[in-house]
């Protein structure tokens, strides 16, 4: 099923109307959905919305946790012939303001508890609680044909190295294929059950409900990760895969194994990227195989492991639909087993993102025309298993958020007498990923306590720095060109004057 060729989104959910429409397509503790149901839902919103004047080309921003509501607007933005912008539940203060002045949109589309959140930073722009939309709206949605692949679906805001967060601009046909690539990889049928606790703003979800679309499968979901509940989920839903950051498998294997009814149908986790303590856990003490792969919202699945090709530690091999290398700094491709900047090239149209939002010079050096400059590292064995070997730019990843040091230190230089910030990375060694340290040159009446305070007031969770260190000016050395400081002459890692905010402040 999977092969069959979609033009987007859309397509897939007209099919599965057609074809199984009574089938459970969305499941979560207390309620379920069928193919019928959620179609029905999103044209009653497409429907409201097409009646208050929004059409083609128009921006509908959505700011609401996960939920089957929250899933069926986006699909009634799409009937309504609008885009949609994803914003982040956690935004607030600078970064979300940005976010909802970059997109412009025509109506924004907020959670009852996040509404007066998002007023507070555009009240100029026109809202709606995304509760007081009516689901069971009768009004005919005006016919037309589909949306084309090329046509832009969603704005997934993408943290930037150099600048402000990204609007990458995905359209139809990219969620179409990678729905399709998805199914391939996993195998999946209308017997598997996928449980989903990764926010919805993300890509990833842009991309499971078609994928349950298409393959006649379940996708059962949480309001958010809970890894205390999370076990007790899989085995209510009865759930044969799910898909993680390596934070939360960290996190869970640092709980009890689950039981053998949770076990008899978990056949496979995707996730990247895999702490070998997950590896341990899940593959060596349970008997579940990981499989790990690469992607970005820009790229979403260029490489992949399978459940016959994959290498412990390895991302995966590349995909049939793309060509992907290391680069040189002089642009040669590196040779096997050398560390150059990992770059991909698509082999078939729509199923890279179609650049920026308004940024066309940021679209052009990432989209040089041949090849997509992902900014990470990585290097190539032998057999063609793709490793990762870091960024080579200044962004950081914290519990699967890409994280702008721009974005942050523009917050911090705001706090009560800060002079100067700067960002690093610090290993979390709860998944491999990064945790947070502000290295700081401050006045002398600073207070750690008043800091904490402020981050927690001005960025989202998964950006605020989790350790602090105050340096002298004369320790933050610029570059002579650009004049951005040299963070790699900064102190690194946790040091003996290094200060742990969650400690002089709940964070």
């Amino acid at each position: 099923m999977t092969k069959t060729a979609s033009t987007g989104p859309l397509d897939d959910l007209q099919r599965a109307e057609r074809t199984d429409p009574d089938r459970v397509l969305l499941r979560w503790r207390g309620g379920s959905w069928t193919v019928r149901r959620f179609a029905a839902v999103a044209r009653a919103v497409a429907a409201e919305l097409s009646a208050s004047g929004l059409g083609p080309g128009d921006r509908v921003a959505i700011m609401s946790g996960n939920s089957a509501r929250t899933l069926a607007v986006t699909y009634g933005v799409w009937l309504a012939g609008a885009v949609e912008v994803a914003v982040n539940t956690e935004l607030r203060g600078p970064l979300l303001h940005h976010v909802l002045t970059d997109a412009d949109p025509a109506l924004v589309l907020a959670s009852a508890d996040l509404l007066p959140t998002a007023r507070t930073e555009r009240p100029d722009l026109a809202f709606r609680a995304i509760e007081d939309l009516d689901l069971d709206r009768q009004d005919a949605v005006p016919s037309g044909p589909l949306p084309a692949p090329a046509d832009l679906a969603s704005l997934l805001y993408t943290s930037g190295t150099t600048g402000p967060s990204k609007g990458v601009m995905i359209p139809h046909g990219y969620l179409a294929h990678y729905a399709g690539v998805l199914g391939d990889v996993l195998e999946l049928t209308g017997d598997d059950v996928c449980y989903f606790s990764l926010p919805f703003f993300h890509v990833d979800a842009h991309i499971a409900v078609p994928t349950a679309l298409r393959c006649g499968s379940t996708l059962a979901f949480a309001e958010r990760f809970s890894v205390s509940r999370f076990w007790d989920d899989v085995e209510h839903f009865s759930a044969t895969w799910f898909g993680a950051v390596g934070s939360m498998l960290s996190a869970l294997a640092t709980r009890p194994a689950p039981g053998p009814a949770v076990l008899e149908r978990l056949r496979l986790v995707l996730a990247a990227p895999i702490p070998e303590d997950a590896y341990e856990f899940f593959e060596d003490g349970l008997g579940v195989p990981l499989l790990q792969m690469y992607g970005q919202t820009e790229a979403n699945g260029p490489i992949y492991s399978t459940l016959t090709s994959r290498r412990r530690g390895a991302m995966g091999l590349a995909h049939e639909d793309f060509e992907v290398r290391a680069a040189a700094a002089d642009g040669s491709t590196c040779p096997t087993g050398e560390v150059g900047a990992l770059q991909t090239r698509p082999r078939r149209e729509h199923v890279l993102a179609q650049g920026y939002w308004r940024r066309p010079e940021a679209t052009d050096q990432t989209f040089d025309g041949t090849w997509f400059v992902t900014g990470d590292l990585a290097w190539q064995d032998a057999d063609g298993f793709w490793w990762y070997a870091g960024r080579a730019t200044d962004s950081l990843r914290k519990r699967g958020e890409n994280v702008s040091a721009f974005e942050v230190e523009a917050v911090l230089r705001t706090a009560p007498d800060v002079r100067e910030a700067a960002i690093v990375a610090v290993r979390d060694e709860l998944g491999g990923e990064d945790d947070i340290k502000a290295v700081l040159v401050a006045d002398p009446g600073f207070d750690p306590a008043t800091f904490a305070a402020h981050c927690r007031d001005h960025l989202p969770r998964f950006a605020r720095p989790r350790y602090l260190e105050l340096v002298e000016p004369d320790q933050l050395v610029r570059g002579p060109g650009t004049g951005a400081i040299q963070k790699h002459l900064l102190p690194q890692g946790l040091t003996s004057t290094t200060v742990d905010l969650d400690a002089v402040g709940a964070q």
